[in-house]
């Protein structure tokens, strides 16, 4: 068979719609070219499939937002460009083929694969949740691991996962005293963290819980730990398992603020539209935000509180409180999300950052981590162009001010917020020889 050859140029689409017309056609233009960061990420690396997909139940295309469905001409614009197959309909034939087109194309490019697929979108960077990785084709990549186990210690399915944190600290089983195991555990794991490269943590509780974290008793949170470590999570009091949370996660972001790791915290609803959209109200965060011992946390909001995004605006006049329009880019037309950030841009436009929050589904066959990349990227700077020349329009900033604001969303304010330099990351293309 022969194997189709990745394309070598950067993809730089202007999306021809009526929305992009009704835009600043130059600002667009200009936008395209900014190589912008993904501020948070589930792409896999060098990869496209997620574990496990054999066994994951498809679901019906109508349990996800409408832009998630695979129809429509912008995802066979897509899937053309990006693995050079015509998919004119999500047909079981037409799915396979696409399929056939994505395996073909991680092995011909192997190491380079994740890095040609953030060229094709026009991204320098991405900062992915997991663990650090090390290896070829690593430099441009950042990464912010999963913190949620050290809120639910006590469940079951937490020992495997917890296992790595105590053998570093020398320990076989949860430690009976809760400093102990703040101090040694918890502690421990950011710090190792940093040491290893990584430039936040990933908070996703809003899955299973609000984001209401209460002010609680050192003794309190300790007599609550203690019971809990004997009984376990099933069948353990609420008011204990909240209070030994609410105390643990601002433990968590306070040192998580001590050690210089940003607080990814997943806010609003999931990219499947699954869980208790209510539990993750960014206004829910406001007390967390507000105390005087986390000022220097710094907060991502993920998601940016979609569908309350109205609440999360105020919350962004704190000089270290950012959002993110991940998830916002990928099931909200370029108008709607515009509407958005001329609301957030209006408050505080230095701290929005562009971010896609793309993971591959294995429910979903047509949800893969590089085409909802490139599809938040491309609905991300249609949306910028047209909130900011709106902006322009109303006489609210020049044009060299609306320029300034949406570089910064698409790439300063996310180097900014995680402490990294532009320097650092090599050109478009490079990525192979600036590896270690």
């Amino acid at each position: 068979m022969v194997r189709r050859l990745a394309p070598l140029l950067v993809a730089v689409v202007l999306p021809s719609t009526v929305l992009a017309q009704s835009a600043d056609r130059g600002l667009l233009a200009e936008l395209a070219k900014v190589k912008a960061v993904d501020a948070h990420s589930h792409l896999l690396i060098n990869r496209v499939e997620p574990a496990g997909k054999a066994l994951a139940v498809q679901r019906n295309a109508t349990e996800l937002p409408l832009r998630l469905r695979g129809v429509g001409p912008e995802w066979a614009r897509t899937w053309k460009l990006l693995y050079k197959v015509n998919v004119p309909d999500t047909s079981e034939k037409h799915l396979a083929e696409l399929q056939q087109a994505r395996e073909l194309l991680v092995e011909d490019l192997g190491d380079d694969f994740s890095t040609r697929m953030l060229d094709q979108a026009n991204i320098e960077l991405a900062i992915v949740s997991g663990e650090p990785l090390t290896g070829k084709g690593m430099a441009r990549f950042r990464f912010v691991p999963r913190a949620d186990v050290f809120l639910r210690p006590f469940a079951q399915d937490s020992a495997e996962v917890l296992k790595p944190f105590f053998i570093a600290a020398r320990m076989y089983t949860l430690p009976k005293g809760l400093d102990e195991y703040l101090g040694k555990v918890v502690t421990g794991a950011l710090e190792r963290w940093v040491a290893d490269g990584a430039v936040g943590i990933d908070v996703g509780v809003s899955a299973w819980r609000g984001l209401d974290f209460d002010q609680v008793n050192a003794e309190v949170a300790r007599s609550a730990y203690g019971r809990l470590v004997v009984g376990g999570e099933f069948g353990a009091s609420p008011a204990d398992l909240k209070a030994f949370q609410d105390y643990t996660f601002r433990y968590l972001a306070r040192e998580a603020g001590r050690v210089g790791l940003v607080v990814h915290v997943k806010t609003g609803m999931s990219r499947d539209a699954t869980g208790i959209v209510g539990n993750g109200n960014p206004i829910l965060l406001g007390p967390t935000l507000a105390d005087p011992t986390l000022q220097r946390t710094k907060w991502l909001l993920v998601h940016g509180g979609f569908p309350f995004d109205k609440e999360t605006g105020p919350l962004l006049l704190r000089p270290n409180v950012y959002a993110d329009v991940s998830v916002q880019d990928l099931v909200r037309s370029p108008t709607e999300l515009g509407e958005s950030l001329r609301r957030w841009f209006e408050l505080a436009p230095e701290r929005v950052c562009f971010a896609t929050d793309a993971a591959s589904d294995p429910s979903a066959t047509q949800l893969r981590w590089p085409e909802l990349t490139f599809l938040g990227a491309e609905t991300t700077r249609a949306a910028l162009s047209l909130a900011l020349s709106r902006m322009i329009s109303d006489g609210l900033v020049t044009r060299a001010q609306a320029l300034e604001i949406g570089k910064g969303v698409l790439r300063e304010n996310a180097l900014t917020l995680h402490g990294l330099k532009p320097q650092q990351q090599p050109a478009l293309g490079s990525a192979g020889q600036a590896d270690r």
